[in-house]
């Protein structure tokens, strides 16, 4: 298995946390990965597969690994239900998602958004238009995230936040990441 390979098998796994038994999910990444994903990845990255002759290049993994896993990851959830507290109630709805540390997890973010650039504009291996387009990308969509994120914070709950800040950081460069790396 290779490093790609244990990313999108941790990106499947972490949305069934804490809804299935460890070996059970063992065994459907080994057969999912075996029988889905890895020919997926092979239509994208071999110079032989179909995907890879009609002119995709996909940098950073958004087609195998994101769509990939993302979709799997969604339909496993699905299958496995809704979470169970540790007494075996079902969670409720809207869980409180609260951070231990909120200075650290600030931290985080700001050290996740500078590699960001790392990933997304040295995808490219050179310094070209490509990569600085890619490194623009980057930074419009985790800062236009963080204003709409704290901005609907502010509305909904009715005071600012670091953690909408930080939470919408996350989800604009999550959300723009296969748009800067499908290129025909």
């Amino acid at each position: 298995m290779s490093l790609m390979d244990s990313a999108t098998a941790q990106d499947v796994m972490g949305a069934a946390l804490e809804r299935g038994a460890l070996v059970p999910s063992f065994i459907f990444v080994f057969i999912w990965s075996t029988l889905v994903y890895d020919p997926i990845a092979c239509w994208v990255w071999n110079p032989n597969g179909w995907l890879y002759k009609l002119g995709m290049l996909d940098f950073a993994g958004g087609g195998p690994v994101h769509i990939c896993a993302g979709s799997t990851g969604l339909a496993y959830a699905l299958v496995l239900g809704r979470r169970r507290a540790p007494d075996g109630r079902i969670s409720p709805k809207v869980p409180n998602y609260r951070p231990h540390n909120t200075s650290l997890m600030c931290l985080g973010i700001v050290l996740i958004w500078f590699g960001w650039f790392g990933f997304n504009g040295g995808s490219a291996l050179n310094a070209t238009l490509r990569s600085t387009y890619a490194a623009t990308n980057t930074n419009l969509a985790a800062s236009c995230a963080v204003l709409t994120w704290v901005l609907l914070d502010r509305v909904m709950v009715g005071k600012w936040s670091a953690v909408a800040a930080a939470s919408g950081a996350l989800a604009g460069l999550i959300g723009m990441l296969p748009e800067n790396h499908f290129w025909f």
